[in-house]
């Protein structure tokens, strides 16, 4: 016989095997299975949040709190008529998994930080796309580790500690849009047909089918974007809720290719893009290509941008004299520049996301 969990109450889910292994063991079958449930009994999304968070406050595979304890703790948030659901996170459903984690020695301060939402930024979002908020699943991690979520269209995101990321049951026909505090690592499965949103309290991106890096933790005076792989384009967010209002075709954001980021400053609000900190190898060489022999500068360049995909801007005329003998092979891309630059009377600043190499030319004096 169909277990049926309509009739569940917070204190039956908290206490329910195939619950615990969805919330606290992030089995990928639970999940499939309660986010199917959730599809098909909507009005029960409240009950089932309040049932999470409560697990997830404790983070833990057995409730270390007596039978007494948890049923005070439930009865304070039940004693309404039958058929009604307390309004998630407004009334006492938030005081139950704060007095939790006051138990449990967390602090009612983290937990705000990190679960309360903020209602302009829930409103905001609803005007962006209701189902980003209504009947919207949200995973947060407490843990100390990141945790992976897996997505209904194969998409990866790697959530990192005191983050949390929201998004709908079902992706829209159009669109797929997700929510994110704090950071996480995003590997998303392309469909041309359908762009992946990821919005911040500040920023939100756009892609098709890439891996980036998103850090937007709302105490932090700069959100930050770093691409791995592919093409995104950053916007800010309040430039994109202007153009959905009015409709418009046009932006104004930043497009980032690999080893590229953008990040937001909260003080000026502007968006400034630069090269990653620690650019990786996007395409291998040979073993001995960064040996070089008399090498001209323009193979030199050449070979940099191939492997690292970042454009490198010189006067070609200027350094047409300029010759490189060295081994470049172990060197970060940065210790590369710095190498090359001393060889040949240059040095080099990164603009826009770009090389820029200044150079007084290697011919004679």
């Amino acid at each position: 016989m169909e277990t049926d969990y309509r009739a569940y109450t917070l204190d039956d889910l908290a206490r329910n095997e195939r619950f615990r292994q969805w919330v606290i063991l992030r089995d990928p079958s639970a999940e499939r299975f309660w986010l199917a449930w959730l599809a098909q009994n909507p009005d029960k999304a409240d009950t089932v949040q309040v049932a999470r968070a409560f697990l997830l406050a404790l983070e833990e595979e057995d409730t270390a709190l007596p039978a007494s304890t948890l049923a005070q703790i439930t009865d304070d948030i039940v004693q309404v008529d039958t058929g009604r659901v307390i309004a998630f996170w407004r009334t006492a459903a938030f005081r139950v998994a704060a007095s939790v984690l006051l138990l449990l020695g967390i602090g009612f301060t983290a937990y705000k930080a990190i679960n309360q939402p903020d209602r302009q930024v829930q409103s905001r979002l609803r005007q962006i796309n209701p189902a980003l908020v209504d009947n919207a699943v949200k995973r947060v991690n407490t843990s100390n580790e990141v945790q992976s979520v897996r997505l209904e269209d194969g998409s990866v995101v790697e959530l990192y500690p005191n983050s949390s990321l929201q998004y709908p049951i079902h992706f829209t026909a159009t669109n797929r849009e997700v929510y994110l505090r704090g950071k996480a690592f995003f590997s998303i499965s392309r469909n041309p047909r359908k762009p992946f949103w990821v919005y911040t309290n500040t920023l939100s991106t756009q892609v098709l089918g890439t891996s980036f890096m998103v850090s937007a933790f709302t105490d932090s005076v700069q959100a930050k974007v770093e691409v791995r792989s592919g093409r995104v384009l950053v916007y800010r967010m309040g430039d994109v809720e202007k153009a959905r209002q009015n409709q418009l075709n046009e932006r104004v954001g930043v497009i980032l290719t690999p080893n590229q980021q953008v990040a937001y400053a909260q003080t000026d609000g502007r968006l400034v893009k630069t090269v990653v900190t620690q650019p990786a190898v996007l395409r291998q060489s040979q073993s001995n290509a960064f040996v070089f022999d008399e090498t001209p500068i323009a193979d030199v360049f050449a070979l940099i941008e191939k492997t690292y995909g970042l454009t490198i801007l010189y006067d070609a005329a200027n350094m047409s004299q300029c010759y490189l003998s060295a081994n470049l092979t172990d060197e970060s891309l940065f210790d590369k520049l710095a190498l090359v630059c001393k060889i040949t009377r240059s040095s080099y600043e990164l603009v826009d996301g770009q090389i820029v190499i200044h150079s007084v030319g290697c011919g004679a004096n």
